[in-house]
């Protein structure tokens, strides 16, 4: 077989974890299929393939573009595949070939992700609507499709009516060994005496990372001690969290390090005193996984997916009650017992995720895919 890869996302950062992680895995394990892998110019370096049957083929089509609609399908066709794999669902929707379409989660459904000028918010708020159309299309004409969870994957059954043994939910795992290999590098204003808690991410509402900064305004009344990280670029919102900080008088206790590296990461990560995921949609929720494995206790939100990926090894608040998120960090800090269970669940979960069985578990959607179109 050939099968055809989508690559061009390899910088993003959760759906570029996602794909180097599976081809890695796939190289691994497949030795005799040929894959190519579509990618562009500027991310070259990011991935080599070390196995013959592997190769990149340049294909500088930006994601969410008119050419991915136009132009990708007929290079597609070129390249003669027995399937190809979309890694995510917005591209060539008009492709008739054998494909395995990914869909992560369904928030650019349900929340405005637009951001900064208004210009840039009006088409970022425009673009919902042919999405939606280009979602609808690959779920319809797609030979099998992904999700990274089961509530995904009921979720596109119950507004779709889409038949069930269409799609395969196929867990992703804890990407935990770029940190493992990173020397430790401390952060500006903190310390290791310091109780941070810590979040990693993105600033969309929908990240509801203002519910952090009014639970901390709440447990510093009790412990002034405390500290919260918020980590990655801010961009728009950052001027808008400080402002909420400093009206709930908790901005000397608000640090917000930007874009960090590896090396800082893994330090925030093994000295802060918990990771909180407050998010209200996900696809999955790796970052808590990556924080599990790294040993810290996990603060999420009762949203979504989460509950079905962290299972008993997360303590669940409402992502509504700022009054509830901050009784369970309190909880955390001063019941240091219930913080090392957390930590040993945490530990115990991160058994049931590898991206091998990611890898095998789609591969094996390749051969279902072919087979049936055959």
């Amino acid at each position: 077989m050939r099968i055809v890869v989508d690559g061009r996302m390899l910088s993003w950062t959760g759906v570029g974890r996602y794909t180097h992680a599976l081809l890695e895995g796939l190289e691994a394990l497949d030795r005799s299929n040929e894959y190519v892998v579509l990618m562009r110019r500027d991310d070259w370096s990011r991935w080599q393939p070390r196995e013959a049957n592997f190769r990149r083929v340049e294909c500088d089509i930006d994601p969410y573009s008119p050419a991915e609609q136009t132009a990708l399908p007929g290079i597609l066709r070129g390249l003669a595949p027995d399937v190809v794999h979309f890694v995510t669902p917005n591209a060539a929707a008009l492709y008739r070939g054998t494909k395995v379409v990914t869909v992560h989660d369904l928030t650019l459904l349900d929340f405005d992700t637009s951001r900064g000028s208004l210009p840039r918010r009006t088409a970022g708020k425009l673009k919902r609507l042919p999405f939606r159309l280009i979602l609808m299309r690959q779920l319809a004409t797609a030979t099998r499709i992904v999700t990274v969870t089961g509530y995904v994957r009921d979720q596109l059954i119950k507004r779709f009516e889409l038949d069930p043994a269409k799609i395969s939910a196929v867990w992703n795992a804890a990407d935990s060994v770029h940190l493992s290999e990173a020397e430790e590098e401390s952060v500006d204003g903190l310390s290791e005496s310091d109780s941070l808690i810590f979040y990693v991410g993105n600033y969309f509402p929908y990240k509801n990372v203002r519910l952090l900064i009014e639970a901390l305004a709440l447990v510093s009344r009790t412990r002034p001690d405390v500290k919260l990280v918020l980590a990655g670029k801010a961009a728009e919102y950052r001027d808008e969290l400080l402002a909420l900080a400093a009206s709930l008088n908790v901005s000397d206790r608000v640090v917000m390090p930007g874009y960090i590296t590896d090396g800082q990461l893994t330090w925030l990560y093994r000295n802060s005193r918990m990771y909180v995921y407050p998010s209200l949609s996900e696809g999955f929720g790796l970052q808590g996984l990556e924080a599990m494995a790294q040993g810290l206790p996990v603060l999420s939100s009762t949203a979504t997916c989460l509950p079905e990926v962290y299972g008993d090894a997360a303590l669940y608040f409402d992502p509504y009650a700022a009054d509830d998120l901050a009784q369970k960090i309190v909880d955390l800090l001063e019941k240091p017992e219930l913080a090392a269970e957390l930590a040993a669940r945490g530990h115990q979960r991160l058994s049931m995720f590898s991206w091998r069985a990611t890898a095998e578990a789609t591969h094996q959607i390749y051969l279902e895919a072919v087979q049936w179109r055959r």
